[in-house]
């Protein structure tokens, strides 16, 4: 029964691990801003726009279409 339990705990260990692994990937790549096909990297904030204005859509994690210079704003 003993081993059972370790089991168990080494279980839920491993979820959470996994857990906060994916959310910092996630908080990394937020921050990095998004790429586009020609591996130029744009900003988080010029990407989101672009993409709310519905000239740009992510693909795949890359950043296809055109950012408009006005969104430019580094």
């Amino acid at each position: 029964m003993a081993s059972l339990l370790l089991k168990r705990r080494q279980g839920h260990a491993l979820r959470y691990l996994l857990l906060e692994m994916a959310a910092r990937q996630r908080a990394a790549t937020t921050l990095a801003g998004f790429q586009t096909i020609d591996g130029e990297m744009v900003s988080y904030v010029t990407g989101e726009q672009a993409i709310r204005s519905g000239t740009a859509v992510l693909i795949g994690g890359l950043l296809v279409g055109t950012v408009l210079p006005q969104f430019d704003n580094y």
